[in-house]
């Protein structure tokens, strides 16, 4: 899936379809558990969340979420596959990725976030990861594990 970039209308480079909408997501999310069960690979899911600093969040969160999504589109193989999960969450599936893979992508990307000015904008990004095998062999055991986790 190519993606493709338009300009927005402060000038900037937003990324167009490389962020899948939660359905299809989910959908890929179960052929890329089923995929690495099958043939013995692992599998590792980065789960973003924009959290608010403060609890009147008084931050722009679209702006946000949109540049935390065009962050990971640009910075992120284009084999990897972003998704939204849930209410300012986004997820990353990392095919064949092992859990020191799927550690390293998690630095890098939260390397990258040190960079952005999340706080400034009155959010933060909290970053975990899950593993297949290790947190879970079976699509449903992987998706409660990612809503456990982006909740925390």
């Amino acid at each position: 899936m190519k993606a493709f970039k338009a300009k927005s209308k402060e000038g900037t480079e937003v990324m167009r379809n490389r962020v899948l909408n939660t359905d299809f997501f989910l959908y890929l999310f179960d052929h890329e558990v089923k995929r690495a069960r099958r043939y013995q690979n692992f599998l590792s899911i980065l789960i973003l969340k924009l959290a608010a600093l403060s609890k009147d969040d008084g931050g722009d969160l679209q702006t946000s979420y949109m540049m935390l999504t065009n962050l990971l589109a640009e910075e992120i193989r284009e084999t990897d596959i972003i998704g939204h999960i849930a209410k300012n969450t986004v997820a990353v599936i990392l095919p064949y990725a092992d859990f020191s893979a799927g550690n390293k992508a998690k630095s890098r990307v939260e390397e990258i976030l040190k960079c952005c000015d999340f706080k400034s904008r009155g959010y933060d990004v909290n970053i975990n990861q899950i593993f297949f095998p290790m947190n879970g062999t079976e699509t449903m055991d992987l998706i409660k594990k990612a809503i456990a986790t982006e909740v925390s």
